[in-house]
């Protein structure tokens, strides 16, 4: 997304689907959409990657937008990571990227940090000063970016991508491998606490749910919304263009598509439809 001081103009959003930016079959994509928002009349540029990012490409993209595409229209100016609080220490320890993006990274922007007590926060920031001393870090709630984060943004000038020398240490994605996702839409007639009765009895065994369900209103859909053990289910306006069903992120271990069909076989009395991507 584009940044904009002035608030006579107007942002500017642009989405890439897919896992993430870094990868080289989106990578082209992602510089020529960027050349393009340098033609505008911007004073900054965010980009959101996706939480499985792995960064180690950054250089390479950053050289291609910088030099090659904008003539340095386009600067760097470094990547935050966000960090969950409550998961950031349990994520870490399975998904070696996490600590890649950890290291890749210029400032931390701990999230959540009303949600844990004290000793689980300073433990955190241990963690992410361990792996990456000096860096600043700064802590907030309901994803709140404050005039001094935003001040870290405007005032770093041109920064050069963090690179690791040695990233066999990181083994990609891990010893699991990459995470894998798969599709979930339960049949209908079915009644909401069914639907929350089972999103809580799977929600531990998952990394991610999100997506949107029919439940036989015309104008209406249920949104379910799952991080850890958090689990957000509500009735919102039915969003148009886009595809029911629940999108579910887990690890490649996990024999997802059984555990969701048998876990609605007992919970939800219809059919169910789950396939993997």
């Amino acid at each position: 997304s584009a940044l904009i001081h002035d608030p006579t103009k107007i942002a500017v959003s642009k989405n890439l689907n897919g896992w993430q930016i870094f990868c080289s079959c989106l990578s082209g994509s992602f510089i020529n959409r960027v050349t393009k928002m340098a033609e505008l009349d911007l004073d900054n540029i965010v980009v959101e990657a996706s939480g499985l990012s792995i960064p180690m490409a950054l250089q390479d993209i950053i050289s291609a937008i910088t030099s090659q595409e904008t003539k340095h229209r386009v600067v760097y100016g470094g990547m935050a990571c966000v960090v969950d609080a409550q998961r950031y220490l349990i994520l870490s320890q399975s998904l070696m990227t996490i600590t890649e993006q950890v290291v890749c990274s210029d400032w931390f922007i701990i999230n959540k940090s009303d949600l844990v007590d004290d000793q689980l926060l300073q433990s955190t920031i241990s963690h992410l000063t361990h792996n990456k001393p000096l860096t600043p870090i700064y802590t907030t709630s309901f994803g709140k970016v404050t005039p001094e984060i935003m001040s870290q943004f405007e005032n770093q000038g041109e920064l050069t991508p963090q690179i690791i020398k040695d990233s066999k240490p990181y083994r990609g994605w891990g010893s699991p491998g990459r995470p894998k996702s798969c599709i979930f839409i339960p049949q209908m007639p079915f009644e909401v606490p069914q639907i929350e009765e089972f999103f809580t009895s799977i929600a531990v065994d998952m990394l991610r749910v999100k997506g949107f369900l029919d439940f036989g209103e015309k104008t209406k859909a249920l949104l379910v919304d799952i991080v850890g053990t958090q689990v957000k289910i509500g009735v919102v306006e039915k969003p148009h263009d886009v595809e029911m069903g629940v999108v579910c992120v887990y690890s490649a271990s996990t024999d997802a598509v059984s555990l969701l069909k048998q876990r609605w076989t007992l919970l939800g009395n219809t059919p169910s439809i789950c396939v993997e991507h």
